[in-house]
């Protein structure tokens, strides 16, 4: 027991390769002021809109620190809030045009950097890796 590695070890080395490799990579594309905490605003606001109620579950945050986090984007422009059509005391959050320009290269920055973990694995390994994190991932 003594040389086990506990797994989370192993998926933060990955989670740190991803997330200071995104951040390099927005940075020179003159995307600045975006942290890895961003992140769950851009992959989850839907089109439509989210409300930061939604966006703070998902995150796993209190709507506090969500309500900052989309304070920081709102004022840099990345997302703006519209009325919600269903609840006239509520607002939705949804992607301004640079917005999503930011979500584009985060997907397209990391996408990049897992076809380099395919390599590494080869195809094949590497669909099974995928299959079980999402897997897991599940509740």
């Amino acid at each position: 027991m003594d040389t086990y590695i506990n797994t989370g070890a192993y998926l933060r080395i990955l989670w740190d390769e991803l997330r200071y490799n995104l951040e390099n990579q927005l940075k020179k594309q003159g995307f600045e002021d975006i942290s890895y905490s961003h992140g769950w605003i851009f992959h989850h606001t839907k089109e439509e809109g989210s409300r930061v109620t939604e966006l703070a579950a998902i995150a796993k945050i209190t709507k506090q620190s969500m309500s900052a986090l989309v304070s920081q984007l709102e004022a840099s422009g990345y997302i703006k809030k519209k009325a919600d059509p269903h609840d006239k005391r509520a607002w939705l959050l949804v992607l301004t045009a640079k917005g999503k320009r930011v979500k584009e290269a985060g997907q397209s920055i990391n996408y990049a950097l897992e076809k380099k973990w395919e390599e590494k694995l080869g195809k094949k390994e590497y669909q099974v890796f995928r299959d079980l994190l999402i897997k897991l991932s599940q509740n």
